[in-house]
């Protein structure tokens, strides 16, 4: 006799670590707990032409902590992880305070009494975050919103514990040696400059014709195209 496991929305099993539902049922497993203990089957199609699956309600567990036996390990862990969490986060404010009232970065971290990455110099220009099209990593962009001689503490995106930067100078950059830059921004405006004229030349015909928003009939309007299809 086959025992089917109770199954998790991620398709898991806390009562068999081995157990994982195929990954070709996921639209199946979706639809099974999205289904109320009294609703009648429903038949979902399967991903890449694998058929269907006919899905209905069987035994279902109302939402409840999990046995702590079966999840002993991971709390254990998530505990001495939020531990150290709070440890890191209880130093790096405390550097951070030295920081700010003066003191350079590698002494206060020396000061903190626990052992530290070494510090890392890290030098840019603010042309680096044109080019970089958005994927700018955090210290980074920390960097370029802090004035000279300002620092400030941030979780590490990697969840590594926690980073402080700190501007120590600031050269003025000259634009006149980038003329490409100043063409792509040129445009930039001009585009911006263009659409909010279209914006306030729409305003003004509006104020000068009179025209006024109907919001009964604009959902009246939307709900027939709902019921209609389209």
């Amino acid at each position: 006799m086959t025992t089917t496991p109770l199954i998790t929305a991620d398709g898991a099993s806390r009562s068999d670590p081995s157990f994982k539902m195929p990954k070709e049922l996921a639209p199946a497993l979706k639809t099974g707990f999205e289904l109320e203990p009294n609703d009648p089957p429903e038949i979902v199609t399967l991903p890449d032409n694998q058929g269907y699956a006919m899905v209905s309600p069987g035994q279902v567990d109302p939402a409840a902590p999990a046995p702590l036996a079966t999840v002993h390990d991971q709390v254990a862990n998530d505990w001495i992880a939020s531990k150290a969490t709070d440890r890191a986060r209880a130093v790096a404010v405390q550097v951070e305070a030295k920081v700010e009232h003066g003191m350079p970065l590698d002494q206060a971290m020396k000061e903190s009494g626990v052992p530290l990455p070494p510090v890392h110099p890290l030098a840019a220009r603010r042309i680096q975050l044109a080019n970089a099209q958005g994927q700018i990593p955090a210290p980074l962009k920390i960097l370029f919103s802090l004035a000279q001689g300002k620092s400030r503490m941030f979780p590490d995106p990697e969840g590594r514990g926690f980073l402080i930067v700190k501007v120590d100078k600031i050269v003025p950059g000259n634009i006149m040696t980038q003329p490409a830059l100043i063409g792509q921004m040129e445009s930039e405006l001009q585009q911006g400059i263009s659409e909010e004229y279209a914006r306030q030349f729409l305003a003004a015909m509006r104020k000068e014709m009179g025209v006024e928003r109907n919001d009964a009939a604009i959902r009246a309007e939307k709900a027939r195209l709902v019921s209609s299809g389209g």
